[in-house]
């Protein structure tokens, strides 16, 4: 056997020695699947038919991490930290119909009511990113149009 041979079985068997770990394994506790980055979404708005609601009209800033294998991360600095899951999707939105657009599913907060399904956007606005996530209920008067900027860890 060739010292190439045998060095290039040595770097295949590596994995087996190791545990094979995967990258998911080594991820940062805050890094986000939906920026693909290590940080959080910080709330600015939810727009709703009635009005708007801010941190400065609540009294309460929030903030979303959409963890690796869909899990979501609710971190309000109020109250305890709100788990749960999350799933993206490309479908035609229940209520409304129309083309496929990039579907989001997870329970939303009571205070903050929004249909557990919603379109989402992500784009960049001069020197940030937003996400915008907006209730597939939306053309019925249902829901809200939430805004969200990247802040980077």
């Amino acid at each position: 056997m060739t010292p190439l041979l045998r060095y290039a079985l040595l770097l295949a068997a590596l994995p087996l020695v190791t545990g094979c770990q995967t990258d998911a394994d080594v991820r940062p506790a805050h890094y986000d699947a939906l920026a693909l980055a290590t940080g959080h979404w910080e709330w600015d708005s939810s727009a709703y038919a009635n009005g708007t609601q801010t941190p400065a009209s609540l009294g309460f800033s929030r903030q979303l991490t959409f963890g690796p294998e869909g899990r979501l991360t609710v971190h309000r600095p109020d109250r305890s930290d709100y788990r749960t899951t999350y799933q993206l999707s490309m479908g035609k939105s229940q209520a409304c119909g129309g083309a496929a657009v990039p579907l989001i599913t997870y329970p939303s907060e009571p205070e903050l009511g929004n249909t557990d399904s919603k379109l989402y956007v992500l784009r960049q606005e001069a020197s940030r990113q937003v996400l915008t996530i907006t209730s597939e209920a939306l053309c019925l008067d249902g829901g809200a149009v939430e805004t969200y900027h990247w802040v980077a860890e």
